[in-house]
């Protein structure tokens, strides 16, 4: 069953991912799904891939180029788009000072994500 709990990705610390890029795991009482608040800023280094789990991945602040499948997806405040399972895919922020706030659900979990950024707030000790 899964913990109740709430918080705030304002208030929690960010887990630097690659240059340029920064990271939140949201709601690590959760089983059934897995969420990550990005912080993606202009030049950062890209890296396509991909992974079996279907993604959605929403802006929340700033822009982005979001590919998928070679395919670029212009998402602004509120945009979104869906990654299928298997399918490479990469963010892109360019030409902007403001850092992208980027949000990703996934419906099926994720447990290496809760795992590194429980053992990055222990680290923070």
């Amino acid at each position: 069953m899964s913990e109740i709990m709430s918080g705030n990705w304002n208030k929690m610390p960010f887990r630097p991912l690659r240059e340029g890029m920064k990271q939140a795991t949201l709601a690590m009482g959760a089983e059934d799904c897995t969420v990550t608040m990005n912080i993606i800023m202009a030049g950062h280094a890209k890296r396509p891939h991909s992974h079996p789990e279907e993604q959605i991945a929403m802006v929340v602040e700033g822009e982005c180029d979001y590919y998928v499948d070679g395919v670029a997806h212009h998402l602004t405040p509120g945009g979104f788009v869906v990654v299928p399972g298997g399918v490479e895919h990469y963010v892109d922020v360019h030409d902007t000072d403001i850092p992208c706030f980027q949000l990703d659900i996934f419906g099926t979990p994720r447990p290496e994500f809760k795992k590194v950024y429980s053992e990055y707030l222990e680290s923070l000790k």
